[in-house]
């Protein structure tokens, strides 16, 4: 049934990295100029805004947790494969919190001529891609109980 609990907590959980794809994750500020880190970029910070850096692999996998949370709302009558996809995207929405607030930073903007020495400051916005994360294990916390309610109905038959 599309109409359960586990389809909110999977809907906000696929609806959050859609919009993380569209608002800034933070800026960098250098000597010499301020630049604008989002899920596509790193752009500089003024009306013409130079591209400095690709972050392309933040945005594919903001799109693959938040396809997978759409995927697995129907798959409500597997219930087991739905269990197995939502331990998948909560692997991937962590491995893209990591890239985002880790990986990026501390290694790939060191390597940027531009971005060396860049200090990142977040916006206060990213903490919903940690909503996302309880989204999901609230999703399999609810579908691991309908499926104990299923095998205890089927014990009684």
């Amino acid at each position: 049934m599309i109409q359960r609990k586990q389809t909110l907590y999977l809907f906000f959980a696929g609806l959050i990295p859609v919009i993380l794809l569209f608002i800034p994750f933070g800026h960098l500020a250098t000597d010499v100029a301020y630049y604008e880190y989002t899920a596509f970029a790193v752009r500089e910070a003024t009306p013409d805004s130079t591209l400095i850096l690709s972050t392309i692999g933040n945005a594919l996998l903001l799109i693959a947790t938040s396809a997978l949370s759409f995927i697995a709302i129907f798959l409500y009558k597997n219930r087991k494969l739905q269990i197995k996809l939502i331990s998948l995207n909560m692997v991937v929405i962590l491995v893209a919190i990591c890239t985002i607030m880790y990986i990026y930073p501390r290694f790939i903007f060191a390597h940027n001529i531009n971005l060396n020495g860049a200090t990142v400051k977040f916006n206060y916005a990213i903490i919903i891609s940690f909503i996302s994360a309880v989204g999901l294990f609230l999703a399999k916390k609810a579908v691991a109980k309908d499926e104990a309610l299923i095998r205890s109905a089927d014990r009684l038959r």
